[in-house]
This record gives structure tokens, sequence and C-alpha cells, in this order.
């Protein structure tokens, strides 16, 4: 059984692709449609990654980060943030995650930091 990733972003193209390329690299992608979403799934269900886009309706990346800081700080390090701004426009506030992906990202890319963040 594959590791299990949560994938919140709200472009349902973007979430259905990250899903599907996750699923064929053996991950179990579980999507999240938004970060509050999110938030209901991370506190749920235990899972080994997350895939998060930082822009999103009702509650944004740095929402969802916050939450996992106050009540799973563990996952914060295994957190990779997909992103179309660069990392220095807040790199103090993503300092702590596993990776950061600009978008538009490569498939491959994406995988090997999935990957990354799995075993971090």
């Amino acid at each position: 059984m594959g590791n299990r990733v949560l994938v919140a972003d709200d472009e349902a193209s973007i979430r259905d692709l990250v899903c599907r390329i996750l699923a064929r690299a053996g991950f179990i992608a579980e999507p999240a449609t938004d970060g509050q979403d999110a938030i209901e799934k991370l506190d749920a269900s235990d899972f080994d990654a997350v895939v998060l886009d930082l822009m999103m309706p009702r509650v944004d990346g740095f929402g969802v980060l916050q939450h996992l800081q106050e009540h799973h700080p563990n996952m914060v390090a295994k957190t990779l943030v997909m992103t179309a701004f660069p990392r220095t426009a807040a790199r103090e506030r993503l300092d702590q995650v596993c990776r950061v992906v600009a978008k538009p990202f490569e498939l491959p890319q994406l995988v090997s930091a999935v990957t990354d963040c799995t075993m971090a």
C-alpha cells in the first residue's frame, strides 16, 4: 500500500492531474477542493504528505499551514507547496515546509518532491 497524500488545490484540473500522476507513481492521493476541505480531512485522517496550493478560497494555503503548525506540527515538514509566486515573496512563511514547487511544474519534478516529502 502506497503513502497517503492529500492534494489541496481549488483548480479542479490541476488537482485531478496531480492526483492521477501521484496514483500512477504508487501514492494514494486524496483530493481537497480548498483549504477548509484540507483542514477537515487532515483533522479526520492521517496522511504521509500534503501537496498544498497557496491561493485558494475560504482558507488559503497559509491558513492551512497555520493550522498544521498548531494542530499537526509534524506535517509542516511533510508539506509541498505549489505556487505561481516565487519563493522569495513568502520565504519566511514557507521556511519549514518540505519543498516549494513553482507552477507550472514538471510532472517528474512533482513526483520526486512528493517522494522526498513522504520521507521527511
